[in-house]
Order: C-alpha cells, then sequence, then structure tokens
C-alpha cells in the first residue's frame, strides 16, 4: 500500500480554512441567522396587555386611544413622548410603548416609554445598521416578543424582553421563499396574528402577505383588500379585540383610524386627527389581539383558615392570588380576595405579627428583581394596614428571584416562583 505523505504547508492550509470556516460561521450567527435554542425561545412573557392603542405621528406624538370602536371613545395627547422623529411603534405585553428613530440605517437603540409613569429612555437593545431606508413599522406576537422591520421588509429583527440583545430574523427578505422584492418596493408594514403569522400590507395598495414565524419563512398566502377605491392607501394595520370580544380590523391613515370590514368590502373613519397641529399618523400599536391565557390558580382546600393554633412559628404560607401587572407593584383586582381573607384573619388573632415575604420568576436582573419584590409585599402592607390592621404587626421582605420554586419547564409551571407568602412571627 502506497502512504502519501502530505506536506506540511498542505496541513497548515487545511487548518486555516477551517479556521476561517469557523470564523465565518460565527460572523453570521452573529450577524444574520435566527438565534434557535436559547432558554427564551418557546416561553412567553406573562400577557398583562390592556385594550389601549396607541398612534405616533411623524414628529413624535403619541395619541392614546381608549374603546377606539365606540362613540364615547377616549382620545389622550401625550405630547412628543419621543425625543426624535419616529416611524416604527409597538406596545408590549406590559402595556409600555417602544419606538425606533425615523429615517436610520446606523445601528439605533430602542426608546421604552411608559404611559402610567410618563417616563422614558434609550433602552439596552440596539437594532443594528441595514440599507433599506429606515425602521418603518413595529408589532408584538403571541409570545410578548416585539418585531420591527424596515421600509421595503429588507430586514426583520426580534427583541425578547428577558434578553439584553435583539434577534435577526432575517437580513434578505428574498429568504422569504415566495416573496416577491417588489410587494414593499413603495414600504410596508404589518402586524402578527393570532397564529403568529407574519401580515403585511403593502402602504400605497391593496396587497396583504401571511408569513408564518416558524417552521422557515414562506408566503403562506396572499390576498387583496377590497375597497370601492382602486387602491387603499394605509400607514399601519393592526388587529383590535373590541368591547364586544368581536375581532377588528383598523387601518392607520395619514390622518386617522378607519376600520376595514370584509364583509362590508369598504372602510369607513373612525376618528381623524389634526395633522397640522399633530403631525402625520406614521404607525399604531396595540397587544390586546391575543387571547390572554391567564392560570386561575385552584386552592389545594376549601379551608379559608390561613392562619391557626397548629400554625407553627415561621411556617411558610401562600398566598395563591396576588397578582400583580408585569414589572409593576399595583395590585391587580383579583388579589382583593386573599388579602380580605387575610386582614379577617389578622383581625381574628389580634396578637398575630406577621413577614411578607415577596419573590419574582428567575428572569430579569438580580437587583431589580429584589427592589420589585420588596414593593410588591409593601403594596400588600398597605392594603392590610388600610383595612384596619396596625402597620406596625406587618414586616416585609423582598428576595427577588434568589429562591425559585421551579428552576425548569415551560412559562405557566414558571408562574409559580412569582409569588407572596407570609409568616407568623409572633403570637401563636
Amino acid at each position: 500500500m502506497e502512504i502519501i505523505n502530505m506536506p506540511k504547508c498542505s496541513l497548515w492550509m487545511i487548518i486555516a480554512i477551517l479556521l476561517e470556516v469557523e470564523q465565518y460561521s460565527l460572523a453570521q450567527q452573529r450577524n444574520g441567522l435566527r438565534q434557535n435554542g436559547d432558554k427564551y425561545e418557546n416561553t412567553s412573557i406573562p400577557n398583562n396587555c390592556n385594550d389601549k392603542i396607541y398612534g405616533v405621528t411623524l414628529t413624535g406624538n403619541i395619541i392614546e386611544f381608549d374603546n377606539i370602536e365606540r362613540t364615547d371613545r377616549k382620545i389622550k395627547i401625550l405630547d412628543y413622548v419621543f425625543p426624535f422623529r419616529c416611524n416604527a411603534l409597538a406596545k408590549g405585553v406590559n402595556n409600555k410603548i417602544y419606538a425606533v428613530k425615523a429615517d436610520e440605517e446606523n445601528k439605533t437603540p430602542i426608546y421604552e416609554y411608559n404611559p402610567k409613569s410618563s417616563q422614558g429612555s434609550m433602552s439596552k437593545w440596539v437594532l443594528p445598521s441595514h440599507s433599506d431606508g429606515g425602521w418603518i413599522s413595529g408589532a408584538v406576537d403571541s409570545k410578548g416578543k416585539l418585531y420591527f422591520i424596515t421600509t421595503t421588509m429588507e430586514n426583520l429583527v426580534r427583541v425578547d424582553i428577558r434578553k439584553a440583545e435583539p434577534d435577526i430574523m432575517w437580513s434578505d427578505n428574498m429568504k422569504v421563499s415566495g416573496w416577491k422584492k417588489e410587494n414593499c418596493s413603495a414600504g410596508c408594514n404589518f402586524f402578527i396574528n393570532q397564529n403568529d403569522e407574519l401580515v403585511v400590507k403593502e402602504n400605497k395598495g391593496n396587497g396583504l402577505w401571511y408569513i408564518p414565524l416558524k417552521d422557515g419563512y414562506y408566503v403562506a398566502k396572499s390576498e387583496q383588500i377590497n375597497s370601492i377605491t382602486d387602491i387603499n392607501p394605509s400607514n399601519d394595520i393592526l388587529e383590535y379585540i373590541n368591547g364586544n370580544g368581536s375581532m377588528m380590523t383598523l387601518l392607520l391613515r395619514r390622518d386617522g383610524v378607519s376600520y376595514y370590514s370584509n364583509r362590508k368590502q369598504d372602510t369607513f373613519s373612525l376618528m381623524k386627527i389634526d395633522t397640522v397641529k399633530l403631525g402625520i399618523l406614521t404607525d399604531l400599536a396595540g397587544c390586546n389581539n391575543f387571547i390572554k391565557k391567564e392560570e386561575k390558580i385552584v386552592e389545594d382546600e376549601k379551608d379559608d383558615e390561613l392562619i391557626s393554633v397548629k400554625t407553627n412559628l415561621n411556617e411558610s404560607i401562600r398566598l395563591k392570588n396576588i397578582l400583580f401587572q408585569l414589572g409593576e407593584s399595583e395590585l391587580r383586582p383579583e388579589s382583593f380576595e386573599d388579602l380580605n381573607k387575610l386582614v379577617r384573619q389578622l383581625k381574628k388573632y389580634p396578637q398575630v405579627e406577621i413577614l411578607l415575604e415577596g419573590h419574582t420568576d428567575i428572569t430579569g436582573d438580580l437587583d431589580e428583581n429584589i427592589k420589585l419584590s420588596l414593593e410588591r409585599v409593601n403594596a400588600c402592607k398597605k392594603y392590610l394596614i388600610n383595612k384596619g390592621i396596625d402597620g406596625k404587626r406587618i414586616q416585609t421582605k423582598g428576595y427577588g428571584s434568589s429562591r425559585p420554586l421551579k428552576r425548569s419547564g415551560n412559562e405557566k409551571e414558571r408562574e409559580i416562583n412569582r409569588r407572596v407568602e407570609f409568616k407568623i412571627i409572633k403570637g401563636i
């Protein structure tokens, strides 16, 4: 058998090629390929979305719409909450608003604004540079993840608010099977429907395309919006569940919002704005088109006695239905029943003193979680005091995410980590 001796230079050439391939692969992972397999890939952000929707004008004005489908709709002007002109807007399931500077092709951070506190700032998430005219539209999916696209849909980026870096879903829309680049030659906007499909509408036409956000990217179907006019121009499109529980399709005009009905084969105006005063509307944001699947905690036992003579000192007792908005410390009305039960127990045993303990889930910043958990148990303490319990009988402690009951499982299984417990520290 003949043995071939490989020259050393050839061996080094092979090693160099392999290293170059590996570096190229890593660069591709950083610069454009979807990141699969991360710990948040298939987990949801708790959906606390309210029914308010927001429109943004090119000048940066935010307009809040409440009960938009009704004659008694409420419209609130939030003035210039962004320090820039804006085309792309998304509303998170945490009821915060996320916006991107208009016409920016360089790397640009996402601006995060909380309508409740009227506070905003540049976030930790930075969208990548591109050459497609700027970020033109934003949306949110059923898991609470945010999406932004560029003018002709050349780039699609996803943001999970629990992660430090955004995911680049694609950086070349021709990777979408069945897609034609000219579909968005004059710009496109989009929303994400209940099937987690990207529903794309051309700005200056009637075309609609449905692109699933799983199992590869392809045009699942296309259709035309019906209209009595030749074209149906719009600056955005959005699904919205009205007060009767029915789904509406909203079209954003330059000067207002319209409701589109396939049945009526036409659109009619819901409301208009003064574009001279406020500017031209460029994007619409909401998140209530996803059915809220909030798990109702079932009591393990029917016994109303949270405290009894058999209760041990420092025994942890969980208040099972204490609920808060995501990332906030304001009690939701569903919490009052359990807190009222605790009020009755503390009045029954006036000698008892308790320690309220707050816990968050295992996502997010450790220090922020500790702060949040303490704010939440202090909200519980305030409620008890308002019901006549002496505040000296109540101590509070926030543990953040340091004492999880579950470290694995899906989002619903890990919800058990977000809890309020109390211990009797004196009196039994």
